[in-house]
């Protein structure tokens, strides 16, 4: 586009050079001469003018860009700065957080220095009270017998010796716990501290790579408008150019025509000239006169043709006009009375017809709508009436359209079918189209009111039929409501009968665990298999013959000699349920639990010649049990484990698969 204008205007440019050339070699003096220099200054003038509104135009343009140019770089100045206030947030969040697990860190270590402190402190007092009663034993080796007694005396204070000891296994095995907490406890909120610092760092990427793009952006505005600003002052040099070659060519043309004309300048009727020839050069080329005038008249034409067949030949005025033999203004007159002539007499038919086909289309749509829901009504409900209206349709086409009774051997339809309410809807559009003029509507009346008169029967036939089926139908409608609620009512029994059934059942069964716990106190209710040595014992194979589904309990890992899981254990001495993961183990014999299932850190082990009862906890003796109904016991020699399993298939394998352990129990050699 640049280089088309850039293109136009050196064309422009090259015939001013030219023009200039012809003004200098131009003949001696003469009438034509005159007028083609007068013609030439009108179209240097009119050049002129046309330069001097291109110039102005591109001065706006290039005032224009400049503004849109620097709007574009302040708004992408406060997009970028938006980003970098983002970004400076962010980087402080991320500083903060990182604060928080120093602070973290720190806490944890405090905690961990107190903790062991106080266990130094408890071991610096019980190696006191083990070096004060070793060399109490000593000084009885070495002390008379005076003396003896005495020390005697202070020996038997061993138990103050043997609480210190307690006190301080205690103290240490509470500040393993507390470490073991404190670490979980750092892991997790050190975990959720490093997520967070690590979204803000990709919050942070991200935005940084946006920052990069607007600035590249902007630079690339920066450039684009430099461009179009060196473009535009371009153009806007070769304008005021081409427009100081044209005025030196005015210059030229005047001082040329001063000399030809021995001192006069030129005629002022020139300026008028100049303005008939920009308005020639700056408007399209219009249509000709006979064509605009051929076509005025071709809308009479198509009027004159829709108002009826023979209106061309009905009217000799417009025939008249049409010859051209009338005068021009005769004629337009004559039109245009010919044209409200036949717009009066189409107007006044156009009433009349349209009242009555407004009133027979509302009879026939009533009539057929009705008949055709009748239909549908019988069809649906009675197969006999349907049967009946399955002859040729073209009986009730014949016998109602035409007004004439069926042939012989044939029987009358007594319902419209859908077919011959259409074969109606046509002929009846078709008698409006052709038979509703003027001329012909005293003959249709008498038709219409036979079609009317037959329909109108037809409609009161199918409303009988229509209030019979109605009422059928409420009778079905009533009777199918009885038969539902006399089903709810004897649904409604039977589920009150099912819950008393419930509930009689709980009752006796529980009844029947209260009564074992009276006469059987804890005495392994549950325990149904003796331990089993073998070693060719399938631990799997064992447990699906009891009847467990191993494949649907997702909670336990059972292969031929182990079994692993998750099992949430009461604490020994501090009473607090955690969960762990335990693993029951043919191979090593012992039944063992770790904190995680990466078996990396062990907490307990459990020998299976310690394991002597594994029943149900129904006495609910376990104190705070997360879930009472899934809790189990595993007896040992020195202690009673309480373990609650995750659900009760896994709770039942699980006591299954422990007592083909419990080598314990020793009852059943006796």
């Amino acid at each position: 586009m640049e280089q088309s204008d850039e293109e136009n205007l050196k064309e422009e440019c090259s015939s001013t050079e030219s023009t200039h050339q012809e003004v200098r070699t131009s003949p001696a003096p003469s009438r034509v001469s005159l007028t083609y220099l007068e013609d030439e200054r009108t179209h240097v003038l009119a050049r002129t003018d046309e330069f001097k509104t291109r110039l102005t135009e591109l001065e706006q343009q290039l005032q224009e860009s400049e503004q849109e140019a620097e709007m574009e770089r302040a708004l992408l100045q406060g997009e970028t700065q938006a980003e970098l206030d983002q970004i400076e947030a962010e980087t402080d969040v991320v500083s903060q957080l990182q604060r928080k697990l120093e602070e973290l860190e720190s806490a944890i270590q405090r905690e961990k220095d107190k903790e062991r402190a106080n266990v130094e402190a408890e071991r610096r007092a019980l190696q006191r009270l083990q070096e004060g009663y070793a060399e109490l034993k000593n000084q009885l080796h070495n002390c008379p017998e005076s003396l003896r007694e005495q020390l005697q005396e202070q020996l038997k204070r061993v138990e103050a010796l043997e609480a210190g000891t307690k006190k301080f296994e205690d103290l240490e095995f509470q500040q393993l716990e507390r470490e073991s907490s404190l670490e979980e406890e750092r892991e997790t909120l050190s975990q959720q501290l490093l997520q967070e610092k690590a979204e803000y760092h990709r919050s942070v990427a991200k935005r940084k790579e946006k920052v990069s793009a607007l600035e590249k952006q902007a630079s690339q505005l920066g450039q684009q408008a430099s461009q179009e600003c060196e473009r535009l002052a371009k153009d806007r040099t070769l304008v005021l150019q081409m427009l100081q070659k044209e005025k030196e060519r005015l210059l030229a043309l005047e001082k040329r025509y001063h000399t030809l004309t021995g001192g006069k300048s030129f005629p002022k009727s020139s300026s008028a000239m100049r303005e008939v020839f920009r308005s020639k050069l700056d408007s399209d080329p219009g249509v000709p006169l006979h064509q605009s005038k051929s076509g005025s008249s071709s809308p009479l034409q198509h009027g004159a043709a829709t108002l009826g067949r023979n209106t061309s030949s009905k009217s000799p005025l417009l025939a008249a006009g049409s010859t051209g033999s009338l005068p021009r203004n005769l004629a337009a007159t004559l039109q245009d009375i010919e044209t409200k002539r036949q717009l009066a007499l189409q107007q006044k038919g156009q009433q009349v017809i349209e009242e009555q086909r407004r009133r027979l289309a509302e009879l026939k749509q009533r009539a057929a709508a009705e008949a055709q829901c009748q239909w549908e009504a019988l069809h649906g409900s009675h197969p006999t009436l349907s049967h009946n209206s399955l002859g040729p349709p073209s009986l009730v086409h014949h016998s109602i359209l035409h007004h004439q009774p069926p042939s012989a051997g044939e029987q009358p339809y007594d319902t419209l079918s859908l077919e011959s309410s259409d074969s109606m809807d046509t002929s009846v559009s078709t008698g409006n189209n052709s038979a509703c003029s003027p001329d012909n509507m005293s003959s249709v009346g008498g038709v219409d009111v036979l079609k009317i008169e037959e329909m109108e029967k037809m409609l009161k036939e199918a409303q009988l039929e229509k209030a019979r089926l109605i009422e059928s139908r409420e009778r079905e409608s009533l009777a199918r409501r009885q038969m539902l609620e006399e089903e709810r009512r004897r649904r409604e029994e039977a589920e009150n009968r099912l819950q008393d059934e419930t509930f009689h059942r709980q009752q006796l069964v529980e009844k029947e665990v209260k009564m074992r716990s009276k006469n059987f106190s804890q005495a392994r209710p549950m325990t149904r298999y003796l331990p089993i040595r073998r070693e060719e014992f399938d631990l799997r194979s064992h447990v699906e013959s009891s009847g467990h589904s191993v494949e649907t309990c997702y909670h336990v890992i059972l292969t031929e000699k182990m079994c692993k899981g998750y099992l949430v254990k009461m604490g020994g001495k501090i009473k607090s349920w955690k969960k762990r993961w335990f693993v029951f183990d043919r191979l090593k014999r012992t039944f063992s639990y770790y904190v995680d299932k990466h078996e990396t850190k062990l907490k307990g082990v459990i020998y299976f010649q310690a394991i002597e009862e594994v029943y149900y906890d129904h006495l609910r003796s376990a104190t705070k049990s997360p879930n009472p109904s899934l809790t189990f016991c595993v007896k040992t020699h020195d202690r009673l484990y309480y373990v609650v399993a995750p659900s009760a298939e896994a709770m039942r394998i699980w006591m299954d698969v422990i007592v083909t352990g419990a080598e314990g129990y020793t009852q059943f050699m006796n």
